[in-house]
C-alpha cells in the first residue's frame, strides 16, 4: 500500500528518484519468475503509459515487475531498486521512472531530432510502443520525471541502449546531450546525479552486439559524473542479443553497486558481499 505522503506532492529527500531509459534490454525481455514478485514496500515505479494491468499514467505503483510498461518483462531496473533497498537505511524509498523503446536508435530520446526520426518509423510493433509514450520517448521520460520530483528527489539516470547504434563517437555525444537537455529542464545538479551507462551482452558470451561495448567504455572518459556498468557475468538468453533473468538480475545488481561506488563507497562495500 502506498503511503500518503506521495498523494500529497511534498518533496521527500528520503525517496530517491531513478530515470531509466534505453531500448530492449532496459523494458527487460526475461520470463517474471515467483521470486520477481516479491517486491519491498519501500520500492516503487511511476506508471509512464497506461496498461491493462491496471496501471494509471503518473501514478506511482509498487514496483512489481514489468516496470517500464504492461506489455514489457523483467529488466536491470528490477534490481538495481531491490539491491538498493537491502544496502541503504531503513528510511530511504526507491523510485523507478522508465522510458524504453525496443530496438530503437538513441536519436529517439534527442529531442531536437527525434520528430521527424520517429515519424519514418515503419515497423509496426515499435509504432505500437511509441503510441503508448505519444510517438515522443524524450517528452514522456521528462514528464513523468517533473511528475516524480514532485514527491521524491532525482539521484540518478540509467541508461541501457547501444545494440542498434553505439559504434562511434556521435552515439557519445548524442548520449551526452539527452543527459545535458534532461538536467537543463529538470534543474538538478549534475555533479549529483550520475549517469549510469551499462554494457551490452559481452562478445565472450556470445553477444552479437559486443562491438557496442568499446564505444560505450569511452563514456566514462569522455564526460563527468558518467560511468559504466560493467555486464560481466550477466549471461545472455538464446537469441545472444538479451540478457537471460539471471543476467538481468545481476546486470541490476551491477548498477546499483556502481551507483553506490561514485555516492557511498561504505555502501558499495555493503553491496559488494551481496553479489
Amino acid at each position: 500500500m502506498i503511503k500518503e505522503p506521495f498523494q500529497s506532492h511534498s518533496q521527500d529527500q528520503d525517496f530517491w528518484i531513478f530515470l531509466c531509459f534505453g531500448q530492449s534490454n532496459m523494458a527487460g525481455q526475461a520470463p517474471i519468475e515467483e521470486q520477481d514478485l516479491m517486491v519491498s514496500d519501500r520500492f516503487f515505479s511511476m506508471a509512464t503509459t497506461d496498461g491493462g494491468d491496471g496501471r494509471t499514467l503518473g501514478t506511482w505503483r509498487k514496483a512489481i515487475p514489468p516496470l517500464c510498461r504492461h506489455d514489457a518483462l523483467l529488466g536491470p531496473a528490477d534490481y538495481f531498486g531491490r539491491t538498493l533497498i537491502d544496502v541503504v537505511p531503513d528510511n530511504i524509498r526507491i523510485g523507478i521512472v522508465s522510458v524504453a523503446v525496443e530496438g530503437c536508435p538513441i536519436t529517439f530520446f534527442d529531442k531536437d531530432r527525434n520528430a521527424s526520426i520517429i515519424a519514418r518509423e515503419e515497423q509496426d510493433w515499435m509504432n505500437d510502443i511509441l503510441d503508448q509514450y505519444g510517438r515522443n520517448p524524450y517528452e514522456r521520460l521528462l514528464s513523468m520525471a517533473k511528475t516524480a520530483a514532485k514527491d521524491g528527489v532525482i539521484k540518478g539516470i540509467l541508461l541501457h541502449q547501444g545494440e542498434t547504434d553505439a559504434y562511434n563517437i556521435e552515439w557519445c555525444q548524442t548520449v551526452r546531450k539527452i543527459y545535458c537537455d534532461l538536467q537543463q529542464e529538470l534543474q538538478f545538479d549534475p555533479m549529483q546525479v550520475p549517469l549510469l551507462v551499462g554494457e551490452v551482452v559481452r562478445w565472450e558470451y556470445g553477444g552479437i552486439c559486443g562491438h557496442a561495448n568499446p564505444t560505450i567504455r569511452k563514456m566514462e572518459h569522455l564526460y563527468p559524473n558518467t560511468f559504466v556498468v560493467s555486464s560481466e557475468d550477466c549471461l545472455p538468453c538464446e537469441d545472444y542479443l538479451h540478457f537471460s533473468g539471471e543476467g538481468y538480475r545481476l546486470l541490476g545488481r551491477h548498477y546499483a553497486l556502481r551507483y553506490l561506488e561514485v555516492t557511498n563507497p561504505k555502501w558499495a562495500d555493503v553491496c559488494r558481499k551481496t553479489l
